[in-house]
């Protein structure tokens, strides 16, 4: 059974003031009478359908407040609303974690890289169903504008109220298992930015502590290095001094070598020349004793060419001998320097060994302290990219619970919200038919439907133009639960007849008194005032 303290309220149908309630009156009666089924048939005679009640029900609506905003739940729980929402793995297990492991260093590295994913592979999606819960937001929106037009339920009313399947303590029960729902996710995604907050300046931390640590090893190596130098340099100095003299030394003797080749080849060179002329010179001697013909002359000339061309290739070899000569002595000067340098680059690599070793040391140290700053961000990256990924998930799992309630603290305790409609019953042998008529507003008349009059055909149908549609679309499925749902429709049945309009006279007046409103406003004809009038009164 039924039991509610809390408040009830009516909306209006129309909202409209002058003539409203007569004029509604004979708009839903005029409307009965065109659907009812007048029977008649040329071949196969229908059965006339009786009109057997008009009445005015309220279909309810829970609004319960809650924080900053009001839920709306169908009283009959006709549909059911499932929201998803991203379920983040525990914050505070992370942040028990981070409490134990953030210090030392090691520690903390070790902590960022098991933690890289901890965000990601932990997200769940989990469901939660809202019986009767009306979430789309178009209603939402209608019934934001529309309760502000309501009246006292518990004050005297010819509407009757449907009583609600869906009883507050369920509602309540849901709201509070759905409040905890949001509490923890609240209490997770609050942690989050913490979690961020912690992470940056620890890693920042322990960032400035190795760069220190860098500093003072690098001025500390710097100061053996120096130390070092001071010892190495002077033997340094003494082994360039004593090398340079013992090159120089070399180089001189085999300058002095050089030297005396360079004269030899000098000579011999222009010795070959001075050959060369007198061959030249000779065999032009040769040619004039030739000319003179004086063969003994010839003869001569020619015997001391050869003699010189001898000389000549004698010469030849040897200055070929002096220049391979010069090439292999300068080659063995330049070896043999090379061997002295190189032995002089050895004993100071040796010289400046410890100095190297503290130089190796110290960068070994130096990037051993660059790796570890640059796996620490490496590490941490993932870490705040996961944790930033939640706080999204966090705020559209937010955005998304925002929007299944109305805005507004202005409802103080829950209250049932009920939305008038008529309901029109008609009854065939043993079947029923219902009509619905959802809050709507009588049409004003234009050249389009008094054109509809002079074609003979009914404007009625135009009379009621609906105030909401999504709401409309709400109490019409009022007609497919008398279908569906046989104790609802026992209810609709029940209550219409308690509460019918037509054995009410001070409402079949009010129909009167609506027709020839309505008839004046050019809706009904003469003739069609006069045939719902005698109906009405049959």
């Amino acid at each position: 059974m039924f039991v509610s303290t809390s408040k009830r309220f009516i909306l209006s149908f129309s909202n409209q003031k002058s003539n409203s309630s007569e004029a509604e009156a004979a708009a839903v009666f005029a409307v009965a009478e065109l659907e009812r089924n007048k029977g008649g048939g040329l071949i196969t005679r229908q059965q006339e359908e009786k009109l057997v009640f008009i009445s005015k029900s309220g279909y309810p609506l829970w609004l319960f407040p809650k924080n900053d905003g009001i839920f709306v739940f169908d009283g009959f729980a006709d549909s059911s609303f499932t929201i998803s929402y991203a379920e983040i793995p525990s914050t505070k297990a992370f942040r028990e974690d981070f409490e134990i492991n953030s210090q030392p260093r090691e520690k903390y590295l070790a902590f960022l890289s098991s933690q890289s994913n901890y965000f990601q592979r932990s997200v769940k999606e989990k469901n939660f169903l809202f019986r009767g819960l009306i979430a789309g937001s178009d209603l939402k929106d209608e019934l934001n504008v529309y309760r502000r037009e309501i009246t006292d339920g518990n004050a005297q009313t010819i509407v009757t109220l449907l009583l609600p399947t869906l009883e507050e303590t369920a509602i309540a029960s849901m709201l509070s298992e759905f409040d905890k729902v949001q509490t923890q996710l609240r209490e997770e995604a609050e942690m989050l930015p913490e979690c961020i907050e912690l992470i940056n300046r620890t890693t920042s931390q322990y960032i400035t502590e190795i760069n220190y640590e860098t500093a003072a090893a690098k001025e500390e190596t710097d100061a053996k290095i120096k130390a070092q130098e001071e010892l190495v340099n002077p033997q340094i100095s003494r082994l360039n001094k004593d090398y340079s003299h013992k090159i120089r030394f070399l180089a001189e003797s085999f300058d002095k070598e050089l030297e005396n080749l360079n004269r030899i080849r000098i000579k011999t060179q222009k010795s070959i020349e001075s050959n060369e002329e007198e061959i030249k010179l000779c065999q032009k001697k040769a040619r004039e004793q030739a000319n003179k013909k004086h063969s003994i002359y010839e003869k001569r000339w020619k015997q001391k060419i050869k003699q010189i061309e001898k000389e000549l290739k004698n010469l030849k070899s040897d200055l070929k001998k002096i220049e391979e000569n010069l090439r292999k002595i300068s080659k063995q000067k330049a070896q043999e320097i090379s061997e002295i340098n190189f032995e002089l680059d050895a004993k100071i690599k040796l010289a400046r060994q410890p100095i190297a070793e503290l130089e190796a040391a110290r960068d070994a140290k130096m990037l051993t302290f660059k790796l570890e700053t640059e796996k620490m961000f490496k590490l941490e990256k993932p870490v705040i990219e996961s944790l930033n990924k939640n706080i999204k998930l966090s705020d559209a799992s937010k955005a998304s619970f925002e929007g299944l309630y109305l805005r507004g603290q202005d409802l103080k305790s829950t209250a049932l919200f009920y939305i008038p409609f008529y309901v029109v019953c008609y009854e065939m042998g043993l079947s029923r038919r219902y009509i619905i008529v959802p809050p709507s507003t009588i049409t004003d008349i234009d050249f389009s439907t008094r054109l509809k009059g002079a074609l003979g055909r009914s404007k009625v149908k135009d009379l009621f133009t609906p105030r909401f549609k999504a709401i409309s679309d709400l109490i019409g499925r009022v007609q497919e639960l008398t279908k569906q749902n046989s104790l609802f429709e026992n209810q609709l049945y029940d209550l219409g007849q308690k509460n019918n309009f037509l054995k009410n006279s001070t409402y079949s007046e009010s129909i009167q008194k609506g027709l020839v409103y309505l008839n004046h406003q050019g809706w009904l004809s003469d003739k069609e005032q006069q045939v719902l009038s005698n109906r009405l009164s049959a």
